[in-house]
């Protein structure tokens, strides 16, 4: 096992890049290459199942438009475009239907990361599962230290200031894969300290679709910042996050508890990235401590929603921001994305269905008049006592019962995780919604692979290929080609 210590004064982001330049596979325990590999399998399950979502097949439209030379696969849709077009086409699809892991502090990440590492494997003749894995994992690292440095999910920070860290994870994976040293890695997130896009909760609203998109910029920039960094551009890499004036910990300076210690605590010995949530129900993390708690309720007491007077649900501070205000726009979603992130749209979903998934996001699904209706019987209210996200529920019941519990660790949480079975279970349950639809046979292939990728040469061929469809001659084929003709 290495360790990774600061050498005297040295910026943490210098040492975060030689932890991610000098670890090797061989330098990762065992459950942290595991824990990677469950990771790895999901994002691409979840971006199987995004793939057909809205607004995603004019993005692939959008990218194969642009030509150029023909590096990458577009998964789920086929053809060939430069890797960096190809991770904008590909990391939309990874949270569009808003089912990837999260991190309690770091928020979302391997949605950016993964999408950026399967595109970046058209810039090599080869890429081995090892060498992808390590990219992943070591990324990821740098990635969630940099969002723990500035308590950047706990604490609420100045709008559009919030989020810029996920280049910098994206930009490592693209810069291990590659090979960069430690000198090259640092110039490359110099120049994407630059370019960071940051996002304030408007994100969130209005039924915008950057909430999906967002992530493709980040990853397309992630490939270019990496390949103009060997063609000679350079970023200034001095104060990188600390710094009181030009450091990238200076835009959180106002807000408090900066804590330099935290990005490099234990760095080696102790894996942060293990520290991930992973989803098991489609909707914003911020539901899902209420999604658990209902069924519960459900479960234990045999009531359904023909038994319900009224719902109302205390949120920590997080869930309220996300997904219970605006209250005029939470109780009357419109568009997929507000419905996600809607607390009284998923809620009645859930006590109408006994769970939400992908269909409940249909054009059909989204008019339903008796969830519409529910909807009404459901109120929130915020409760600065419970963690950020937390539930309270109290179901009223026709015959008088009134039924309380709270919950703060979800389905999914580190502390009550998916297993490897279950993240399984949730990619074949993904499938039918991909834009290509694998048969069986494959499913269980990507699966196999994903979960064995220490034993995988090449993962383009054994990976990325598998996804992509084909005609009768074996040669990739567009959707949209197809729809056109």
């Amino acid at each position: 096992m290495r360790t990774f210590q600061r050498i005297a004064d040295e910026d943490p982001m210098e040492t975060l890049c030689r932890m991610v330049v000098e670890t090797s596979y061989d330098d990762l325990p065992k459950d942290v290459r595991e824990f990677g590999k469950k990771q790895i399998l999901d994002i691409i399950g979840v971006s199987m199942g995004g793939s057909g979502m809205d607004g995603i097949a004019d993005v692939v439209a959008f990218v194969r438009d642009q030509g150029g030379k023909p590096e990458s696969h577009i998964p789920f849709y086929g053809g060939k475009v430069p890797a960096a077009m190809a991770a904008f086409a590909l990391a939309p699809m990874a949270r569009a239907m808003d089912m990837g892991d999260t991190h309690y502090e770091a928020g979302h990440g391997a949605e950016y990361t993964v999408p950026t590492l399967l595109a970046a494997t058209g810039l090599k003749d080869k890429t081995s599962g090892r060498e992808l894995l390590t990219a992943f994992i070591v990324a990821q690292e740098l990635m969630i230290r940099t969002g723990l440095g500035c308590s950047f999910k706990s604490i609420e920070q100045p709008g559009g200031s919030a989020g810029g860290h996920y280049i910098f994870g994206a930009v490592a994976a693209a810069a291990k894969l590659l090979g960069f040293s430690h000198a090259e890695l640092m110039n490359a997130l110099g120049i994407a300290k630059l370019m960071t896009q940051p996002h304030d909760a408007s994100m969130y609203n209005e039924g915008a679709s950057m909430i999906r998109f967002h992530h493709g910029f980040v990853a397309q920039d992630a490939i270019n910042i990496c390949r103009m960094s060997r063609f000679g551009v350079t970023g200034p890499v001095k104060e990188f996050l600390a710094g009181e004036q030009r450091g990238y910990y200076a835009l959180f300076a106002r807000k408090g508890r900066i804590d330099l210690d935290a990005v490099t605590h234990e760095l080696g010995a102790r894996w942060e990235m293990m520290r991930t949530s992973f989803k098991a129900h489609a909707a914003c993390k911020c539901t899902h401590t209420g999604i658990d708690l209902l069924l519960e309720q459900m479960r234990e007491h045999e009531f359904s929603v023909g038994d319900v007077e009224s719902m109302h649900l205390d949120v920590g501070s997080l869930n309220w921001t996300v997904v219970a205000i605006p209250k005029a726009e939470k109780w009357k979603p419109e568009t997929v994305p507000q419905c996600q992130f809607s607390l009284p749209y998923v809620i009645s979903t859930v006590v109408h269905d006994g769970g939400i998934f992908l269909d409940a996001y249909t054009p059909q699904a989204r008019a339903r008049t008796d969830v519409r209706g529910f909807m009404d019987r459901i109120s929130a209210d915020l409760d600065e006592s419970l963690p950020p996200l937390g539930t309270r529920l109290t179901t009223k019941l026709r015959d008088g019962r009134a039924i309380a519990g709270v919950c703060t660790i979800e389905k999914g949480h580190p502390d009550n995780p998916l297993t490897v079975e279950e993240v399984a279970a949730k990619f074949r349950r993904c499938a039918p919604f991909a834009a290509y639809r694998l048969d069986d046979a494959a499913i269980s292939k990507v699966i196999e692979n994903v979960l064995a990728l220490e034993k995988i040469s090449d993962v383009a061929a054994d990976v990325v290929s598998p996804l992509v469809p084909r005609d009768v001659s074996g040669r990739p084929k567009s959707l949209l080609a197809e729809a056109a003709s």
